[in-house]
């Protein structure tokens, strides 16, 4: 049995830790205005967006219920009987509460209820303009560190209706409280943080104006030298400088010089033509990779982050668009690609001829979307395709005796195309996979049942109608609500939280399953 068999097939057998967050629902506690009282941006414009959390108490109204009495004022008991009766009621209550899976029809006048008892905390927020990217920020609060209300930093980039509108984004949350759960018994209401209030969550930001919509935002993830990127649909990487933005929030009244909303460099290596494939090494070397297959470094020359080249040499070899790259956790040297021509390569910086090393041709059967490097065990490396199947691939058995090159594992759950994929920091076997059908998946690779517990797995899984659904035993958790999702990640310093962002806003939540 896995390290975390228990939780998952305590999972399966309560049909609750498979959980799902719909907009098309309406949350059972009332909205909540967001304290803006500290918000402001750079040139003083109105923020980015607000918080949508609602974790008001309520009130409900108390059932009267009138009793007989005898001549004798002795109250009289109902003759049916009481155990039948909380029976009918448990069965009605189990009919009226189901766990959502995607592709489960909803009768007339039924809609999806979040579960807040599936988060430890559930964060929405609205925007003004929707983001195809965001990266958090590295701050100085510690880590890892686990205690509500949390703190987090993040920079995201817009995509307006005009050029000339769009901006990066520098946001600070704060108390993040845990998700409040109205259900939770009174004895079990003693474990919760004494420091969980009821208060509101507080956006601050700050702005860049930025010429273009943002493809893609990278931070550096460095607390000295916070380096963020931008990817504009001109053809341009912006690389700024954030840690004076950054600082700012920290001291109310800071006055932010001008010199802090231009860009430290632009990588025109690419021409005009935009791309989205985009990553950081911890020494400052940044790569891009564009629409029409080309990939270029560009070098930070000093620890200063304001002497950079950019060069004119791209690598070659991918026949198509560049859609993701990561640099190797292991090798300083070395970064894999993905692209829409359907094969994974691996690069050397080294090699003079700029030609990759190795490559899986047909990785996939569509356009490979997303790549992600396991950062704890480093031969692994997670792709997901167009179809919207994801791969596993063991880089020590990258190729078998006959060349052909297989995964260590596949699943094909998402109905549509992947457009994010990135592993856990602190649990090397979960991974987390966003898909254009509107849904956030938390997978845990460890899960191996045996043939009792798959039986008990099989049978746990059955539909509103009946029928048995075929549900992943490594599949932890659905997330839900979002509406064209088109990035995920996993805070840096706080274990289990992720941020997504989509067309409908983003989401911080940490989920009861990791």
């Amino acid at each position: 049995m896995s390290k975390r068999q228990n939780t998952t097939t305590a999972a399966v057998e309560e049909r609750t830790k498979v959980a799902a967050l719909s907009g098309a629902g309406t949350s059972d506690q009332p909205e909540r205005p967001v304290d803006k009282s500290r918000s402001m941006d750079v040139d003083g414009d109105a923020e980015m967006g607000e918080f949508e959390d609602a974790f008001e108490d309520e009130i409900e109204e108390e059932d009267i219920i009138e009793r007989e009495e005898d001549s004798d004022g002795v109250e009289m008991m109902d003759d049916n009987n009481d155990d039948d009766d909380d029976e009918e009621d448990e069965v009605a209550a189990e009919k009226r509460r189901q766990v959502y899976l995607p592709g489960d029809l909803l009768e007339e006048g039924e809609s999806l209820q979040v579960d807040n008892s599936a988060y430890h905390m559930l964060h929405s927020m609205s925007v003004d303009w929707p983001s195809l990217s965001f990266d958090f920020v590295p701050d100085n609060l510690g880590g890892p560190r686990t205690a509500f209300p949390h703190t987090m930093y993040a920079v995201a980039g817009t995509q307006a209706d005009r050029a000339y509108r769009n901006q990066v984004v520098l946001m600070k949350m704060s108390q993040l409280h845990r998700t409040i759960n109205d259900d939770l018994d009174d004895e079990d209401r003693v474990d919760e943080d004494a420091n969980d209030l009821d208060e509101d969550p507080i956006l601050e930001t700050k702005t860049i104006k930025h010429q273009g919509g943002v493809n893609r935002v990278r931070v550096m993830q460095s607390r000295e030298s916070p380096l963020t990127a931008t990817w504009s649909d001109t053809g341009r990487v912006h690389i700024w400088d954030i840690k004076k933005l950054m600082n700012s929030f920290e001291i109310p009244g800071t006055k932010v010089p001008q010199s802090a909303s231009q860009a430290l460099f632009t990588v025109a290596s690419h021409g005009s033509v935009e791309g989205y494939a985009m990553d950081w090494n911890t020494d400052g070397r940044l790569l891009t990779g564009d629409c029409s297959g080309k990939l270029y470094l560009t070098t930070r020359r000093s620890d200063t982050g304001s002497d950079f080249v950019a060069d004119r040499v791209p690598f070659k070899g991918h026949e198509s668009s560049v859609e993701d790259i990561q640099w190797s956790p292991e090798e300083s040297s070395v970064f894999a690609s993905c692209s829409v021509d359907q094969t994974i390569k691996i690069w050397d910086v080294r090699v003079k001829n700029r030609k990759f090393a190795l490559e899986v041709p047909g990785a996939h059967d569509s356009d490979i979307n997303v790549i992600s490097w396991n950062r704890r065990t480093r031969y692994l490396l997670a792709s997901g395709g167009d179809n919207g199947d994801f791969k596993v691939w063991d880089m020590r058995k990258w190729a078998d005796p006959n060349g052909r090159s297989t995964p260590a594992a596949e699943f094909r759950w998402h109905k549509k195309a992947v457009t994010s994929i990135e592993w856990c920091p602190n649990d090397d076997s979960v991974l987390a996979v966003a898909g254009a059908d509107d849904q956030l998946t938390l997978w845990d690779l460890a899960v191996e049942l045996d043939a009792e517990e798959e039986a008990r797995h099989r049978d746990a899984m059955v539909g509103p109608d009946g029928t048995k659904r075929e549900v992943p035993a490594q599949l932890l958790f659905v997330h839900q609500g979002q509406n064209h999702i088109k990035e995920l990640h996993w805070h840096p310093q706080i274990p289990g939280v992720l941020g997504s962002t989509a067309a409908s806003g983003f989401n911080f939540f940490k989920t009861i399953s990791v």
